[in-house]
């Protein structure tokens, strides 16, 4: 990956401090979908960070699972051969704009397609020089007009918040979207069902513990 050989180190030393990684579980409910679908012999998480979204992929069938990410010593070289899926999850924002099209050029090399999810909204964390961590800030548009000099299709994914910019790299036939809608009505019911068992226990707990609100 370019960049910044000071933002590297820098991440190198926030990885190792502190547990991090649930901006990529959250959109599971809706990269899953496009990956069962598309069904790749193996897929690189680009930019993986401690790899939790590789953690809790559970793909109904085998795949070659590939991390890399040049802050991470064990994730630090990519894969030897051409994966069949790159994704990528709020990675780009991290990288300073003039480093942005070498990035880009690397990631369409080691891929035949690739799902890319940015944000667009600065971040929480500041740097040490007094940046916004999310060095390169720019709206869907910009983003979109600048993959595709390096992708040669874009289609939107949409994600769990519309800050994002979201693209996948390849067509959809029209029954593969039938497919996809019954896919992403599997992954929302599964979902809303876990917010309600967490909502239960929660309730449980307090009101084992007397805290609970009592009409």
């Amino acid at each position: 990956m370019a960049g910044d050989i000071d933002l590297i180190a820098h991440y190198r030393t926030t990885h190792g401090a502190r547990i991090y990684g649930n901006t990529s579980v959250k959109n599971l409910r809706f990269l899953r979908p496009e990956i069962m679908l598309l069904r790749p012999a193996s897929i690189l998480d680009y930019g993986c960070g401690q790899s939790v979204f590789l953690d809790h992929l559970n793909l109904d069938y085998n795949a070659e699972l590939h991390r890399y990410d040049p802050a991470i010593p064990g994730y630090s070289e990519l894969p030897a051969k051409k994966v069949e899926l790159l994704v990528s999850i709020d990675v780009l924002e991290h990288i300073e704009e003039q480093d942005i099209d070498a990035t880009l050029a690397q990631m369409a090399g080691i891929c035949r397609d690739a799902i890319i999810v940015i944000d667009t909204r600065p971040a929480q964390h500041i740097l040490p020089d007094g940046r916004n961590a999310h060095v390169t800030l720019h709206p869907h548009a910009w983003w979109r007009e600048k993959l595709s000099e390096h992708f040669s299709h874009l289609e939107p994914v949409r994600t769990a918040r519309r800050s994002r910019a979201a693209f996948r790299t390849w067509p959809r036939s029209s029954g593969q979207t039938w497919r996809f809608g019954l896919l992403r009505l599997k992954e929302n019911a599964i979902y809303y069902a876990r917010r309600l068992v967490g909502r239960h226990k929660e309730l449980s707990k307090l009101s084992a513990t007397g805290h609970a609100r009592r009409d």
